[in-house]
């Protein structure tokens, strides 16, 4: 009998604190991209907007998109099949699913996502240096926007030169690094502040998305007011983790880690039923899907966390003094929930946020080429190997730079604000989407696995709450987005 899986490394075999950490891979990645404007902004402003009542929706979308991405991780893992290739083979899901849920939302929200990315940072960039500028005009800008859309062009070609001139080992490194920090900070930062604790409590059950309260339709009608809390909501969802966009690259990139038969040749359902007549290949693939588990639960605890820290901080600092991170202004108010145990900590903020930001920018060029060329495979699977693959990388980092250019210097008054740019990214690309990636898992672990290495009862059910609650709130935000 051919061998199919091959041997664990013996610290996956033998798991302790010091050896678990060397399965953190792809997911610090993902965690670093998420990281940025999901936790710091997203996070903040709903914690100043709705205090600690949302509590449960950025916890929820943790938890469910972590369950999300290691049923894809595992699969990938078990048979190197990409999920989506695997739709593609699936005769209920074949063509309409992965071209019109998956792919062509990937394809339209990337070029947003380095745009509304580079400018929240670009403005920031431009408080941090006190440089202010008249709403005078030049051209088809004011001076103002004229500036910020210079920084951010200036940081969004920076990253794509970094991106090319470092590898996947190095990202790895930077990604945790930035993490720590972070973290670090923001545990400070509440212990020191002291929430309270009953409040958290609350907002951690799972219940109704309060009506914004009449000072925000005062103060911020222009900037909150105008979004309903629907798309609001639809924020949310997407800054937990990121989107299908995100996802696509990061189940592609598990290739490169070779766990399993991840960066193998693609096992049939026949191979793997052959192959797990042995009870010792059986039990080498279940001790390989160790490796993805433990990937994805720690990188969606770290974000998840982290994204809850924020929603206390902004809860705790800028609600009760009504201040919401707000149409271009979306970081400076944040300086706050550090500078308030000393002035001087808001250089550790700036930091921060300067590493997050270029993380998130620096990680994204990296996973969305994997977005892209998994997308293609998926339908012409020889078109993306050996020279190909630096064709599609090449490609694939150039159109998101140029769209990403094109919306960050077309005027505001056809491209959007920052918020209104990454609210259609989050509708397009974020919960339904998510939802809908759930069930499809279903289908194809049903349909492509033998029965022995198909998801437990207890992950089948939990994909399944998942697709369906992501797939409901993502409907209803689509609803009163398009409806509005």
């Amino acid at each position: 009998m051919a061998v199919l899986f091959p041997s664990p490394p013996e610290k996956l075999k033998s798991l302790n604190w010091k050896t678990i950490l060397r399965f953190l891979g792809p997911g610090a990645i993902i965690a670093s991209v998420t990281i940025g404007s999901g936790e710091l902004v997203w996070a903040s402003r709903s914690g100043a907007i709705f205090g600690t009542a949302l509590m449960w929706a950025f916890l929820l979308a943790g938890i469910f998109k972590g369950v999300q991405v290691y049923a894809s991780t595992r699969y990938i893992t078990l048979t190197g099949e990409h999920p989506m290739t695997a739709w593609n083979n699936t005769p209920l899901l074949r063509w309409w699913f992965p071209v019109i849920f998956i792919a062509i939302p990937t394809f339209f929200t990337m070029p947003i996502l380095f745009s509304g990315i580079s400018e929240i940072i670009g403005y920031y960039m431009l408080n941090l240096f006190n440089i202010t500028l008249t709403d005078a005009f030049i051209g088809n800008w004011t001076y103002r926007e004229f500036a910020g859309n210079l920084a951010a062009t200036i940081i969004l070609v920076s990253c794509f030169i970094l991106s090319i001139l470092t590898n996947l080992k190095v990202l790895e490194k930077v990604s945790i690094i930035v993490l720590a920090v972070l973290l670090l900070c923001l545990l400070i930062a509440v212990f020191i502040l002291q929430p309270n604790i009953l409040d958290i409590a609350q907002g951690l059950i799972p219940g109704r998305i309060p009506d914004y309260e009449p000072w925000i339709f005062e103060k911020y009608a222009d900037t909150i007011a105008n979004h309903s809390k629907w798309e609001e909501m639809a924020l949310y969802l997407t800054a937990v983790g990121g989107g299908t966009y995100d996802y696509l690259g990061y189940v592609g990139m598990i290739r490169e880690k070779k766990w399993g038969m991840a960066g193998k040749k693609v096992a049939s359902l026949k191979d793997l039923k052959e192959a797990i007549r042995d009870k010792a290949q059986l039990k080498r693939a279940k001790t390989w899907i160790k490796a993805p588990l433990i990937d994805t639960s720690i990188s969606f605890f770290l974000v998840t966390l982290v994204t809850l820290l924020f929603v206390i901080m902004g809860a705790s600092v800028l609600h009760p003094i009504h201040e919401i991170p707000a149409g271009n202004d979306l970081l400076n108010k944040q300086e706050g929930f550090l500078a308030i145990l000393h002035p001087q900590l808001t250089w550790v903020y700036r930091a921060g946020v300067v590493l997050a930001f270029i993380g998130t920018l620096y990680g994204a060029f990296e996973i969305y080429r994997y977005s892209i060329m998994e997308a293609v495979r998926a339908f012409k699977s020889k078109v993306v190997t050996g020279k190909n693959i630096k064709f599609w990388n090449k490609a694939t980092n150039s159109y998101c730079l140029i769209g990403a250019l094109a919306l960050i210097w077309l005027p505001q008054s056809v491209s959007g604000n920052i918020v209104d740019r990454m609210v259609f990214g989050a509708i397009i690309g974020g919960a339904l989407t998510c939802g809908l990636w759930c069930f499809a898992m279903l289908i194809i672990d049903k349909t492509r696995l033998p029965k022995p290495l198909r998801m437990g009862k207890f992950l089948w059910l939990a994909v399944l709450l998942a697709g369906a609650i992501l797939t409901y709130l993502g409907l209803l935000s689509m609803v009163d987005y398009f409806s509005g």
